[in-house]
C-alpha cells in the first residue's frame, strides 16, 4: 500500500502511536528543526533524512553523502551546494549488506526526469537506501514527500509507505504517478 496524505507532517507525526511504522527515509526541508525525538518515538527502526552541509538536524549513527552534478542553476547570489549529507539514526538490526561497492556511503547519483519537485532525489539512490535500511513489507514514512520518490522506490521494492506534504500540489503529483488513494 502506497499512501499520499496532505497535512503538516510534525502534526501528523504527534498525533501517532508509539512505534507506528517500521522506518522513516525523508529529504527534510532545509533549515527547519527536525523533530528526532517525535521520529523516534514513532518509528521502530532506521531513520535516514538528506540534509545540507550546514544542517545537523541530530547526532548521526552513520553519515552518508550524494555528490551532485555540479550546475550553476539557482546559485546567482551565492555558491552551489554540491554535497549533501544523509543523517542515519540505526534503530533496531534492520542492515541489507548490498554488494561491497553500494556500501562506501557516497553516491553520485543523477536525477534525469525533467517534471517533478525541484529538489527531488534521484530514484537510484532513494531505492538503494530502501534496500539497504529497510524490509520487504516494511511500512516506510517520508514525512516531506515532494515528488514522491522514496513512495516510487518503495513501490518498486515491495515496501509499504506514507508519504506526507502539506503542498496539495505534490500530494495531487504522488496519485497522478500512481500512488493508491
Amino acid at each position: 500500500m502506497i499512501k499520499a496524505i496532505h497535512t503538516d507532517a510534525w502534526e501528523w507525526i504527534r498525533q501517532q502511536p508509539d512505534k507506528s511504522v517500521d522506518h522513516i527515509v525523508t529529504d527534510m526541508v532545509y533549515g527547519e528543526p527536525f523533530y528526532i525525538e517525535e521520529c523516534e518515538r514513532i518509528c521502530k527502526g532506521n531513520i535516514l533524512t538528506f540534509c545540507a552541509s550546514e544542517d545537523f538536524p541530530f547526532t548521526p549513527d552513520e553519515k552518508a553523502y550524494w555528490i551532485k552534478t555540479p550546475s550553476t542553476k539557482n546559485y546567482s547570489k551565492h555558491i552551489g551546494r554540491f554535497v549533501e549529507q544523509i543523517f542515519i539514526r540505526r534503530q533496531g538490526t534492520t542492515f541489507n549488506c548490498l554488494h561491497w561497492s553500494q556500501m562506501t556511503g557516497v553516491y553520485d547519483d543523477r536525477v534525469i526526469e525533467q517534471s517533478g519537485h525541484q529538489w527531488r532525489k534521484p530514484l537510484t539512490i532513494m531505492e538503494r537506501l530502501v534496500r539497504i535500511y529497510t524490509d520487504k513489507g516494511d511500512t516506510v514514512l517520508d514525512p516531506f514527500v515532494g515528488s514522491g520518490t522514496t513512495l516510487w522506490a518503495c513501490r518498486n521494492l515491495g515496501r509499504d509507505a506514507i508519504g506526507l506534504d502539506n503542498d496539495l500540489q505534490w500530494i495531487a503529483h504522488c496519485y497522478n504517478e500512481g500512488a493508491e488513494k
